[in-house]
């Protein structure tokens, strides 16, 4: 984990697709986006988007995608970085096997850019 505040915490995922592949998760339990009230939806994408900026520091890309299948019942987001080198775009990226990707280098990076 490389970002907590009081609702959400912050992980490079288990299983990435990409260098850089996060997972940002909402604390209290929560099975759809629409169990969050506009207040707490609103908190989420601002995380989200903090992050999304710190990966564009961290991990130079084209473009992060942001996936939510919540496949484990829980409110959770993907954000994905599309690297310039990445031969995968868009459906093609995201469904490719993850591979040996994370780099736990960089968190101390990822955590000096959300400041």
């Amino acid at each position: 984990m490389f970002f907590e505040d009081a609702r959400c915490y912050v992980c490079l995922a288990f299983a990435p697709k990409s260098k850089g592949h996060t997972i940002v998760a909402w604390k209290e339990h929560a099975t759809d986006l629409n169990d969050l009230n506009d207040e707490e939806y609103h908190h989420l994408m601002a995380v989200i988007r903090r992050v999304r900026l710190a990966l564009g520091r961290v991990y130079p890309s084209s473009l992060v995608y942001m996936n939510y299948w919540n496949e484990a019942g829980h409110v959770h987001l993907h954000l994905v970085p599309r690297h310039p080198d990445s031969e995968k775009r868009g459906p093609e990226l995201l469904v490719q096997p993850s591979g040996n990707l994370t780099d736990l280098a960089k968190i101390p990076l990822l955590i000096e850019a959300l400041r």
